[in-house]
């Protein structure tokens, strides 16, 4: 009776067989659970279009749900620049978050160009600031500028 109630136990999923462990193991293995479109990132496009060279898409959103539409297009693989000049400051800040979040999502980037201008890139596109100088150009300058003060100490001035 107990090898009935026992194998009632495993028919049901209650009790693992000891026989079958082997086999459920490999099962299980070959059957790993994933994701599509998770490579090392939030999100992974579907797509893998190369961008044209002089494509860039400026958007003025005049409500907030326009956001999708800017959304859109930098997940399709194009820069977008944002002008806010029609959206009122509430709207205007929680359409940048949403598109900031989206940017973050496909490892993009975003760029404050101006008062209420943005710029949003995909991944495949960075934007470089001209006004950001590297450590080595900072100290270089400022080697510069501690010669000269000696100069003009020493000269007397």
């Amino acid at each position: 009776m107990s090898e009935i109630w026992h194998n009632t136990k495993i028919f049901f999923g209650f009790t693992a067989n000891p026989h079958d462990r082997e086999e459920k193991v490999l099962q299980v293995a070959a059957r790993k659970p994933t994701v599509p479109g998770l490579r090392g990132s939030l999100v992974s496009l579907p797509h893998n279009k190369p961008v044209s060279a002089g494509e860039v898409v400026v958007m003025e959103p005049r409500m907030y749900e326009d956001s999708l539409n800017i959304a859109s297009y930098v997940r399709e693989g194009k820069p977008v620049i944002v002008n806010l000049k029609y959206l009122d400051t509430k709207n205007g800040l929680r359409l940048i978050d949403f598109v900031c979040g989206t940017t973050y999502a496909i490892n993009g980037h975003m760029q404050r160009i101006a008062d209420n201008i943005f710029l949003f890139t995909p991944e495949n596109i960075l934007i470089h600031d001209a006004d950001e100088r590297s450590n080595l150009e900072k100290g270089i300058e400022n080697a510069e500028k501690e010669v000269f003060f000696k100069r003009q100490a020493a000269a007397g001035l």
